[in-house]
């Protein structure tokens, strides 16, 4: 469920966003996923006119996820399938992709497919059932212990 609300606060956002200039600020290792995110929605879901990067939703630090949506744009399908800045983004055009880059394994669902896209953030983030902090030594509880002090330190 957090998951889902991420993603549809995210997808407000997206009306706000420019794609060719969130683009050209890249790195070219995200260029690089993008651009094969562009080949493979454009394959399974490009019917007549080019999909091209709108944004990303969600990046993890460590370069192991990323996550960006695709849009329709004014161009016709070509066999070029990269960023194509010539083209202007149409926002409330069909279809949109939602692209999930993890460790290298692309998936894209057509947007309106929330559960695909759920499932594979899910499997591609690690779980966040830990308490931040709760690994340290100072977070710990003994077992047999009398437990004191302020109610936030036990």
């Amino acid at each position: 469920m957090r998951g889902l609300l991420l993603l549809l606060s995210a997808l407000l956002l997206l009306e706000t966003t420019d794609g060719n200039e969130e683009y050209n600020q890249l790195s070219q290792h995200d260029k690089a996923i993008i651009d094969k995110a562009i080949k493979l929605a454009n394959e399974n879901h490009g019917k007549t006119k080019h999909l091209d990067f709108a944004s990303v939703l969600n990046k993890n630090y460590d370069k192991r996820m990323l996550h960006v949506i695709l849009r329709s744009t004014s161009c016709d399908k070509t066999t070029q399938n990269i960023h194509r800045k010539d083209c202007k983004i149409q926002d409330k055009a069909r279809p949109q992709v939602s692209c999930v880059d993890c460790d290298g394994k692309m998936s894209c669902f057509l947007l309106r497919e929330t559960e695909k896209i759920e499932q594979a953030l899910s499997e591609c983030l690690p779980s966040r059932s830990h308490l931040t902090g709760a690994g340290h030594s100072l977070a710990r509880k003994a077992e047999n212990e009398k437990q004191t002090g302020c109610l936030g330190c036990i």
